[in-house]
């Protein structure tokens, strides 16, 4: 009996512990939902799958241009102490991992002198001109900057 009453009780707890959580997620508009919704059509894709567009990509040249330049050099093929961002060597570094993986290197390590003044948009955006340089194909929707969608999308050298 004692059993079946503290079970009962567990029960009422556990509803009591999971309405903030509930109503965080109706005051939030949806937006975890919409983040799960976002990630499941990532998913499954590879760099070669049009996954940034050509106006991103142009954010990211300019953002480039302006924030990693000065040390991987305007052309990004690297420079005395910072590796190239394109080519063999980058690509191969890179093979296999997904898009996420990259993000937080970006977001976690750079800039050297000031690490982690760069937002996820900015960081996204030059992902997306990495991308272009690199010869991956634009499409018609911007390379997310949520780390879901990103773990969902592959760096592959070439098609399979």
């Amino acid at each position: 009996m004692t059993n079946a009453r503290s079970s009962r009780v567990a029960g009422i707890l556990m509803i009591f512990a999971m309405v903030p959580l509930l109503a965080m997620g109706f005051r939030s508009g949806g937006r975890s939902r919409d983040r799960v919704r976002a990630a499941h059509h990532w998913a499954d894709k590879t760099v070669w799958d049009s996954v940034y567009t050509t106006a991103q990509a142009g954010r990211g040249e300019t953002a480039y241009a302006k924030t990693c330049g000065r040390c991987h050099g305007a052309t990004l093929g690297g420079g005395d102490e910072s590796p190239a961002l394109t080519g063999g060597n980058f690509l191969g570094n890179w093979n296999g991992l997904p898009l996420s993986d990259l993000q937080k290197r970006v977001k976690t390590t750079m800039p050297s002198d000031s690490v982690g003044i760069y937002d996820l948009q900015l960081v996204t955006d030059v992902m997306a001109f990495i991308l272009k340089v690199n010869g991956f194909p634009a499409g018609q929707l911007e390379l997310p900057k949520d780390a879901d969608s990103l773990k969902a999308i592959m760096m592959q050298t070439s098609r399979k």
